[in-house]
């Protein structure tokens, strides 16, 4: 079960990596997270406070999946925030979002139950890598889950991109 837990830390964590620093990478990147959120019609996200927490959030998840000690809460905070995520997510797109997704900056694929969907399956492997533990592990074994974990992060943080190959 360490395999499992480090590989999904693995995969969580790059992919809140690259969604924190898409939001942070500079002021005008935040602004437009911040302007994009507020268009959403989830009068709960609105305005630079919220922006700031999520962005927050997610690089909180980042440092605590880094650390050995603090990744079993890393991959517990990362799954209750997938699941508001997920749900913000379906609520935006029921209501008649047509807006881009900004998960990972900047996109042309507007906001669908696809990302909804992708937000579910993450909580699932983060609360499966929080349940399962960790110990020590052998190096060979090691480098298949990171691997493992950094080929299925590429996969959904290109989602939008990968669908767009076969629409």
């Amino acid at each position: 079960m360490m395999y499992l837990a480090l590989t999904c830390r693995c995969l969580i964590g790059v992919v809140f990596a690259v969604s924190a620093f898409s939001k942070v990478r500079s002021a005008a990147a935040f602004r437009d997270f911040s302007a994009w959120l507020g268009r959403l019609p989830l009068p709960a996200v609105r305005g630079r406070g919220a922006a700031a927490v999520m962005a927050g959030t997610e690089v909180v998840i980042v440092v605590a999946l880094l650390l050995p000690w603090t990744a079993q809460a890393g991959l517990a905070l990362a799954a209750v925030t997938l699941a508001a995520f997920a749900g913000g997510t379906a609520v935006a797109v029921r209501r008649g979002v047509q807006a881009p997704c900004q998960c990972f900056g900047t996109s042309s694929r507007p906001l669908g139950f696809r990302h909804a969907s992708r937000d579910l399956l993450l909580c699932a492997a983060a609360a499966a890598g929080a349940a399962s533990g960790g110990a020590a592990a052998r190096p060979v074994a090691v480098v298949l889950c990171l691997a493992a974990g950094l080929i299925a992060a590429a996969l959904v943080v290109f989602l939008d991109d990968i669908t767009a190959l076969f629409a």
